[in-house]
């Protein structure tokens, strides 16, 4: 659910990120199979990579959460807000407690901005996002 929520999210901006030069591509950790399934489930026409080794998540520091991380009050705020919001949890397509984040990355590697989430569903506010790329 909360994947979901902030892929579409920012997938709402794609014009306005892509109209500052930049491109918005999401990483997940399921099967390509789940990752077409999600596109065009929720109208994503932007890059969605796949990596279920989670090498990537790995790599970049991101990491995995536990259970018990899953019950604390404020992954318990996350989730209404998503569900205010219209997400559901759908069936869990690969690892379903590797957190996850949100790199800005220039052409020329220069990381702008880095949010790597702490428990499920903390995500940078989209205004953070597109603010970096002004």
């Amino acid at each position: 659910m909360f994947c979901r929520e902030q892929v579409v999210q920012l997938h709402r901006h794609k014009d306005e990120i892509h109209g500052r030069g930049a491109e918005l591509i999401t990483v997940g950790n399921g099967a390509p199979h789940f990752a077409r399934a999600f596109q065009e489930d929720q109208g994503i026409t932007t890059p969605i990579y796949v990596d279920p080794s989670r090498a990537t998540y790995r790599a970049l520091g991101m990491r995995r959460s536990r259970i018990v991380d899953l019950v604390t009050g404020r992954t318990l705020l996350h989730a209404i807000r998503a569900m205010r919001a219209g997400f559901r949890q759908g069936t869990t397509q690969g690892d379903a407690f590797q957190l996850g984040g949100v790199l800005v990355v220039k052409p020329d590697g220069e990381v702008l901005m880095r949010y790597l989430s702490n428990e499920a569903g903390d995500h940078p506010p989209e205004v953070d996002v597109l603010a970096t790329l002004a």
